[in-house]
């Protein structure tokens, strides 16, 4: 009873005992006999699992194995046995974990505490292998043992970590109710702490980014209180996570330093490793690639002294990118090949087809065809096995620039259009979910009335995604037969000249003959960077070679119209990150865009802007860029028939109440009826800006005295910050 008492009350000071692990290594080398007991049974902690490495776990576990059983102490035994099954790789053959697993069971059969505690490592073992049928099984044990036992601590435990599992397979509604049903069983700051830590990665797992990173915040905050630094420096790695995926990569490093430093001074490897791999995810964003790769290698060393298989895969896909990304194909392939067998021993799927399409994509960059074509088809067979429709859409993508390599343009056009299908499932979902959590929210009939006007709302933006879909799955069409076009030139090519490189010769060919297509096949092989830009060229292109003048005129509106996000979303990629645009720069360049689209001379139509350099938030500069762009073809097509010279002029202000926008001409000006146009039913542009100045709460008015003034008139919420001086 003496030895029992000792371990629980060992492990139940665990956290103010492991702020350092380097120290607890060296306490142990001047201890001999059982006197290293006490200190062995905190190094070997499964709380802290990964924390020591690999060897020292084989080492230290055994030990500790040797010593309770000379003390007969049943928990300390438990403890030594899941150490040694947690602390290797799983997937070898040689592996003995669960044969470790299995004498922990048996130790701990008659002590429902230790039993519960067994349960839950197993579950997870099954989990790392991929085995989730069975993980699941075991759960159910659990959560029955912890119910008979009222055990709810562990019972929380156990909940959150399920919850994950579901997250993971994208079974979000079964996740949620799991880790909320965990949080109110929380009666102390600890299992608050692990319940707030699991509910964040699986609202990271739903793209729910900002309640993550509050999930996440508080259980560091839990942490730090309870001085838990190897709970505190987990969360503050995934908080930087959190703004790196947000673009705030100034935040995200300064974070991840102060984990870095938290994981050394408690000799925590585990957390160290992880924060150089976000460290390397963060450079690579930044486009620092050598850091990248040094903080990569850095995390992959430490992550293979632990013996966590899934997290060295992700950090080896990681490094084959960064490749990819620097044009080292040839470094790329090699990495791929040498741990692909590792990915499909544990059954890993989703980094199997990662490193199978990579190995495709270099394979082709590198003129390896027959290589490309094996590994594509050997990922093709892989996605059958993964049901994450976020996973499918990085993967699809991922498939389509590898089939392009090989010449399977056929392929490449099915993976494109499966990647958009996944995409439009996903927005509809999200917008499912938004309106069930509204009418969650509010029960009165008042609030129910705004619900119904939102539901009808979105059955019109439904109808006019709809609309959009299929002029998308025309385009595709267009694309799959310029392929074919793409083809046919290569083959006559290669005729005359075997030495030149396919990709090049074909887009010389092409670049003398269309432009647009040229740009196209570009950035096809250039990974599809910019999918709005590859619309807006091909309906330029179209608009060019449709015989009626009418048709035409409506290509390029829809060209324009595109064109204005495309310009949008060039501003955001030139930023820093930031979600916000000079919305004085974005509407010059679009007003410069409409000059070149329409071949306006300024001795004919002079076009002007006067804009406020201020600065936007997308969810404003975007309906502002469609409107400002309806509003100035208005004008050209309208104001000045028969030739007649003019001005237009765009014109954009802002006050601490509102921001204005208007567009006026000199030219014949428009006819009104009751203070509006009148608008036909082939005007979908004004239907378009009303529609616009209706989503963002704007007032719309119409003059026609000295030509036609439009202005609209945007109510300024600086609780949103929606606008902000530069």
């Amino acid at each position: 009873m003496k030895a029992i008492f000792l371990s629980s009350f060992i492990l139940l000071n665990t956290v103010a005992w492991a702020t350092n692990f380097d120290s607890l290594r060296q306490n142990l080398s001047t201890q001999v006999g059982m006197k290293r007991f006490p200190t062995l049974l905190l190094l070997c902690n499964n709380d802290y699992r990964g924390i020591i490495t690999s060897d020292e776990a084989s080492v230290f576990g055994k030990e500790l194995f040797s010593l309770s059983s000379q003390r007969k102490d049943t928990s300390a035994l438990v403890e030594a046995c899941l150490c040694l099954a947690n602390n290797q790789d799983r997937s070898l053959p040689q592996s003995d974990a669960r044969q470790w697993l299995d004498q922990s069971h048996k130790l701990a059969r008659r002590k429902p505490d230790l039993l519960a505690k067994v349960l839950f490592w197993k579950m997870r073992y099954y989990n790392e292998l991929g085995k989730i049928d069975s993980a699941f099984w075991v759960f159910k044990q659990a959560d029955a043992l912890t119910q008979r036992h009222q055990l709810v601590s562990a019972r929380i435990r156990l909940l959150a970590s399920v919850a994950k599992i579901y997250s993971t397979i994208g079974q979000f509604k079964t996740a949620d109710s799991l880790s909320q049903l965990a949080l109110r069983f929380c009666k102390n700051p600890q299992d608050s702490a692990i319940a707030y830590t699991f509910i964040g990665n699986i609202k990271e797992d739903e793209g729910h980014l900002d309640d993550a990173f509050k999930s996440f915040l508080k259980a560091y905050q839990l942490g730090k209180k309870m001085q838990d630094v190897v709970l505190a420096t987990f969360n503050l790695q995934q908080c930087a996570g959190i703004l790196r995926d947000q673009g705030r990569f100034k935040q995200a490093t300064a974070y991840l330093e102060q984990a870095v430093r938290l994981a050394k001074k408690t000799g925590n490897i585990s957390s160290l490793a992880g924060a150089y791999h976000t460290l390397g995810e963060v450079y690579t964003k930044l486009n620092v690639y050598d850091k990248a790769l040094y903080f990569y290698n850095s995390s992959l060393a430490l992550k293979k002294d632990v013996g966590r298989p899934p997290k060295v895969l992700n950090t080896i896909n990681a490094v084959a990118d960064l490749y990819c990304k620097t044009e080292k194909y040839d470094s790329c392939l090699l990495l791929c090949k040498q741990y692909l067998p590792l990915s499909q021993k544990i059954r890993y799927f989703k980094a199997e087809a990662l490193l199978t399409f990579r190995a495709a994509l270099a394979a082709g960059k590198s003129k390896q065809l027959i290589q490309s074509r094996h590994f594509l088809e050997l990922g093709e067979r892989v996605l059958v096995n993964i049901k994450s429709s976020e996973d499918l859409l990085d993967l699809y993508r991922l498939a389509a620039n590898a089939a392009v390599t090989t010449q399977s343009f056929q392929k490449a056009f099915q993976y494109q259009a499966r990647f958009q299908t996944i995409q439009d499932s996903i927005y509809t979902t999200e917008k499912s979910k938004t309106i069930a959590e509204l009418e969650a929210r509010f029960a009165s009939k008042e609030q129910q009335q705004k619900i119904k006007e939102l539901e009808q709302k979105n059955k019109l933006q439904s109808a006019y995604i709809a609309h959009q879909r299929s002029q998308w799955l025309a385009l595709l069409l267009g694309v799959l037969l310029l392929a074919i076009i793409a083809l046919v030139l290569w083959r006559s090519i290669k005729i005359r000249n075997q030495h030149n490189t396919l990709l090049e010769k074909i887009n010389q060919d092409l670049n003398h003959k269309n432009k647009e297509i040229q740009t196209l096949l570009r950035e096809v092989h250039h990974r599809v960077k910019n999918n709005l830009q590859i619309i807006s060229s091909l309906l330029r292109l179209q608009a060019r070679v449709v015989e009626q003048e009418g048709a035409a005129e409506v290509l390029r509106i829809s060209q324009s119209r595109v064109q204005s996000i495309a310009l949008l979303h060039q501003k955001l990629y030139q930023g820093e990150g930031s979600s916000q645009v000079h919305l004085g720069t974005y509407l010059h360049d679009l007003v410069k865009s409409l000059r070149e689209t329409y071949q306006m001379e300024e001795h004919q139509v002079l076009v002007q802007d006067k804009i406020t350099d201020l600065k936007v938030d997308v969810d404003l500069a975007t309906p502002l860029g469609l409107i400002a762009n309806e509003l100035v073809i208005n004008a050209i097509k309208h104001a000045f028939p028969e030739q007649q010279t003019g001005t237009i002029e765009l014109a954009v202000n802002n006050t601490t109440t509102q921001l204005s926008l208007s567009v006026k001409d000199n030219g014949v000006g428009i006819k009104l009826y009751a203070g509006k146009p009148h608008i036909s039913k082939s005007s979908f542009g004004l239907e378009l800006v009303e529609s616009l100045a209706e989503k963002i709460n704007a007032t719309l008015s119409f003059n026609n005295e000295k030509g036609t003034q439009v202005e609209l008139l945007v109510p300024i919420d600086y609780s949103q910050a929606l606008v902000t001086h530069d």
